[in-house]
Protein backbone atom coordinates (compact mmCIF):
# COMPACT_ATOMS: atom_id res chain seq x y z
CA UNK A 1 0.00 0.00 0.00
CA UNK A 2 1.02 3.66 -0.77
CA UNK A 3 2.25 5.25 2.63
CA UNK A 4 2.60 8.47 1.34
CA UNK A 5 2.33 11.14 -2.18
CA UNK A 6 3.71 14.21 -2.07
CA UNK A 7 3.74 16.95 -5.42
CA UNK A 8 6.89 18.93 -5.68
CA UNK A 9 7.36 21.91 -7.93
CA UNK A 10 9.99 21.14 -10.17
CA UNK A 11 11.69 24.64 -10.49
CA UNK A 12 11.61 26.04 -7.11
CA UNK A 13 11.92 21.80 -5.50
CA UNK A 14 8.70 23.40 -2.98
CA UNK A 15 6.19 21.27 -1.16
CA UNK A 16 2.82 21.72 -3.44
CA UNK A 17 0.64 18.82 -1.80
CA UNK A 18 0.75 15.82 0.27
CA UNK A 19 -1.45 13.09 0.97
CA UNK A 20 -1.13 10.60 3.40
CA UNK A 21 -2.58 6.79 3.15
CA UNK A 22 -1.16 4.81 5.98
CA UNK A 23 1.14 5.26 8.92
CA UNK A 24 4.96 3.79 8.48
CA UNK A 25 5.16 0.64 10.60
CA UNK A 26 8.42 0.38 11.66
CA UNK A 27 10.31 2.60 14.11
CA UNK A 28 10.46 6.52 14.51
CA UNK A 29 14.25 6.35 13.63
CA UNK A 30 13.49 4.40 10.38
CA UNK A 31 10.90 6.92 9.44
CA UNK A 32 13.06 9.55 10.32
CA UNK A 33 15.35 8.30 7.92
CA UNK A 34 12.90 7.13 5.08
CA UNK A 35 11.56 10.22 4.84
CA UNK A 36 15.56 11.83 5.06
CA UNK A 37 16.56 9.69 2.32
CA UNK A 38 13.28 10.29 0.05
CA UNK A 39 13.94 14.06 0.32
CA UNK A 40 17.59 13.85 -0.87
CA UNK A 41 16.73 11.93 -4.02
CA UNK A 42 13.86 14.30 -4.91
CA UNK A 43 16.52 17.14 -4.72
CA UNK A 44 18.78 14.84 -6.80
CA UNK A 45 16.59 14.53 -8.93
CA UNK A 46 15.54 18.02 -9.74
CA UNK A 47 19.14 18.70 -9.65
CA UNK A 48 19.16 16.54 -12.36
CA UNK A 49 16.43 18.28 -14.15
CA UNK A 50 17.72 21.83 -13.33
CA UNK A 51 21.77 21.06 -15.07
CA UNK A 52 19.72 19.04 -18.14
CA UNK A 53 17.64 22.24 -18.48
CA UNK A 54 20.39 24.73 -18.29
CA UNK A 55 22.18 23.12 -21.10
CA UNK A 56 19.59 23.10 -23.60
CA UNK A 57 18.63 19.99 -23.40
CA UNK A 58 14.97 18.82 -23.18
CA UNK A 59 13.49 17.17 -20.12
CA UNK A 60 10.85 14.82 -20.74
CA UNK A 61 8.67 11.84 -18.88
CA UNK A 62 11.45 10.38 -16.14
CA UNK A 63 10.94 7.65 -13.35
CA UNK A 64 13.44 7.34 -10.80
CA UNK A 65 13.29 4.19 -8.40
CA UNK A 66 14.26 3.67 -5.14
CA UNK A 67 13.76 0.09 -3.65
CA UNK A 68 14.57 -0.36 -0.16
CA UNK A 69 13.92 -3.09 2.38
CA UNK A 70 10.99 -1.99 3.37
CA UNK A 71 9.76 0.35 1.07
CA UNK A 72 9.98 1.32 -2.25
CA UNK A 73 9.85 4.92 -3.55
CA UNK A 74 8.78 6.03 -6.96
CA UNK A 75 9.81 10.14 -8.61
CA UNK A 76 7.55 10.74 -11.94
CA UNK A 77 8.78 14.28 -13.15
CA UNK A 78 5.99 15.16 -15.64
CA UNK A 79 7.45 17.97 -18.01
CA UNK A 80 4.24 19.98 -19.13
CA UNK A 81 3.67 20.82 -15.53
CA UNK A 82 7.17 20.89 -14.12
CA UNK A 83 5.92 18.98 -11.59
CA UNK A 84 7.29 15.82 -9.35
CA UNK A 85 4.90 13.48 -8.62
CA UNK A 86 6.28 10.94 -5.92
CA UNK A 87 5.20 7.85 -4.04
CA UNK A 88 6.47 6.02 -0.93
CA UNK A 89 4.81 2.72 -0.66
CA UNK A 90 5.49 -0.98 1.18
CA UNK A 91 8.36 -2.74 -0.91
CA UNK A 92 5.38 -5.07 -2.41
CA UNK A 93 3.74 -2.44 -4.31
CA UNK A 94 4.10 -3.61 -8.04
CA UNK A 95 6.64 -0.69 -9.59
CA UNK A 96 5.00 -0.74 -13.00
CA UNK A 97 1.53 0.06 -11.46
CA UNK A 98 2.87 2.99 -9.37
CA UNK A 99 4.67 4.69 -12.03
CA UNK A 100 1.33 4.31 -14.02
CA UNK A 101 -0.47 5.39 -11.01
CA UNK A 102 2.21 8.37 -10.92
CA UNK A 103 1.54 9.26 -14.36
CA UNK A 104 -2.00 9.46 -13.83
CA UNK A 105 -1.43 11.45 -11.44
CA UNK A 106 0.03 14.27 -13.92
CA UNK A 107 -1.87 14.28 -16.53
CA UNK A 108 -5.30 15.50 -14.66
CA UNK A 109 -3.12 17.76 -12.05
CA UNK A 110 -2.35 19.65 -15.45
CA UNK A 111 -6.10 19.34 -16.98
CA UNK A 112 -6.93 20.37 -13.81
CA UNK A 113 -4.68 23.36 -12.15
CA UNK A 114 -2.13 24.44 -15.42
CA UNK A 115 -3.67 28.22 -14.57
CA UNK A 116 -3.74 27.62 -10.77
CA UNK A 117 0.16 26.35 -11.54
CA UNK A 118 1.33 29.86 -12.98
CA UNK A 119 -0.54 31.49 -10.40
CA UNK A 120 1.47 29.55 -7.62
CA UNK A 121 4.41 30.14 -8.92
CA UNK A 122 3.95 33.80 -8.53
CA UNK A 123 2.17 33.75 -5.25
CA UNK A 124 3.58 30.84 -3.79
CA UNK A 125 -0.53 30.05 -2.74
CA UNK A 126 -1.09 26.65 -2.27
CA UNK A 127 -4.59 26.37 -1.56
CA UNK A 128 -5.51 26.01 -4.88
CA UNK A 129 -4.44 22.37 -4.72
CA UNK A 130 -6.22 21.44 -1.89
CA UNK A 131 -9.21 19.83 -3.92
CA UNK A 132 -6.67 17.62 -5.70
CA UNK A 133 -6.60 15.39 -2.70
CA UNK A 134 -9.56 13.69 -3.85
CA UNK A 135 -8.44 12.67 -7.16
CA UNK A 136 -5.45 11.59 -5.50
CA UNK A 137 -7.57 9.33 -3.27
CA UNK A 138 -9.87 8.05 -6.43
CA UNK A 139 -6.70 7.60 -8.93
CA UNK A 140 -4.96 5.64 -6.36
CA UNK A 141 -7.90 3.29 -5.35
CA UNK A 142 -7.68 4.57 -1.71
CA UNK A 143 -3.53 4.14 -1.85
CA UNK A 144 -4.23 0.32 -2.99
CA UNK A 145 -3.90 0.46 -6.51
CA UNK A 146 -0.71 -0.94 -6.61
CA UNK A 147 -1.37 -3.79 -4.49
CA UNK A 148 -0.80 -7.23 -6.26
CA UNK A 149 -2.26 -10.06 -4.30
CA UNK A 150 -2.49 -13.21 -6.57
CA UNK A 151 -5.77 -15.50 -4.75
CA UNK A 152 -6.35 -19.47 -5.91
CA UNK A 153 -9.94 -18.97 -7.02
CA UNK A 154 -10.39 -22.97 -7.59
CA UNK A 155 -10.59 -26.09 -4.82
CA UNK A 156 -7.25 -27.47 -4.26
CA UNK A 157 -8.12 -30.93 -5.43
CA UNK A 158 -8.86 -29.52 -9.06
CA UNK A 159 -5.42 -27.87 -8.61
CA UNK A 160 -3.88 -31.35 -8.11
CA UNK A 161 -5.93 -32.96 -10.95
CA UNK A 162 -4.74 -30.08 -13.50
CA UNK A 163 -1.12 -30.50 -12.19
CA UNK A 164 -1.71 -34.24 -12.66
CA UNK A 165 -2.43 -33.76 -16.57
CA UNK A 166 0.62 -32.13 -16.70
CA UNK A 167 -1.20 -28.51 -17.48
CA UNK A 168 1.20 -27.00 -15.04
CA UNK A 169 4.12 -28.40 -12.95
CA UNK A 170 5.19 -29.14 -9.31
CA UNK A 171 6.38 -26.16 -8.48
CA UNK A 172 3.40 -23.62 -10.45
CA UNK A 173 1.15 -26.16 -8.16
CA UNK A 174 3.46 -24.86 -4.91
CA UNK A 175 2.80 -21.25 -6.11
CA UNK A 176 -0.77 -21.45 -6.78
CA UNK A 177 -1.38 -23.09 -3.10
CA UNK A 178 0.79 -19.64 -1.65
CA UNK A 179 -1.76 -17.71 -3.10
CA UNK A 180 -4.13 -16.79 -0.42
CA UNK A 181 -4.92 -13.09 -1.52
CA UNK A 182 -2.41 -11.79 1.12
CA UNK A 183 1.04 -12.11 -0.43
CA UNK A 184 2.43 -10.84 -3.21
CA UNK A 185 4.65 -11.92 -5.61
CA UNK A 186 7.58 -10.41 -4.13
CA UNK A 187 6.64 -11.94 -1.00
CA UNK A 188 6.08 -15.44 -2.51
CA UNK A 189 9.71 -14.99 -4.59
CA UNK A 190 11.18 -14.64 -1.03
CA UNK A 191 9.31 -18.30 -0.01
CA UNK A 192 10.84 -20.12 -2.98
CA UNK A 193 14.43 -18.53 -2.96
CA UNK A 194 13.63 -17.46 -6.40
CA UNK A 195 13.83 -13.94 -8.07
CA UNK A 196 10.78 -11.96 -8.55
CA UNK A 197 10.26 -12.10 -11.90
CA UNK A 198 10.38 -16.02 -12.71
CA UNK A 199 7.33 -15.93 -10.02
CA UNK A 200 5.57 -13.53 -12.02
CA UNK A 201 6.00 -15.47 -15.34
CA UNK A 202 4.42 -18.72 -13.15
CA UNK A 203 1.92 -16.60 -11.52
CA UNK A 204 0.63 -15.00 -15.33
CA UNK A 205 0.72 -18.23 -16.56
CA UNK A 206 -1.73 -19.34 -13.84
CA UNK A 207 -4.01 -16.30 -14.03
CA UNK A 208 -4.54 -17.46 -18.28
CA UNK A 209 -5.41 -20.86 -17.08
CA UNK A 210 -7.36 -19.22 -14.83
CA UNK A 211 -6.30 -21.08 -11.43
CA UNK A 212 -5.68 -17.40 -9.67
CA UNK A 213 -6.81 -14.09 -9.87
CA UNK A 214 -3.99 -11.26 -9.91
Amino acid sequence: MIYKVFLIDGDAGILILEKSFKEFNKSKNLKTELLTNFFKEVNKMIDDIQDAMTNGKGVGDANRIISGEYSTIIMYYHPLSHVLFCSISDEDDDKEKLIEILQNFGLKFYEKHEKDLKKFRKTSEKNYFLSFIDEIDVLSVGGRGAEILPKLIIAKNVLERIKNMGIINDKELKIALECNGKKSPLRISRIFNTIESKIRESLKKLENLEIIKL
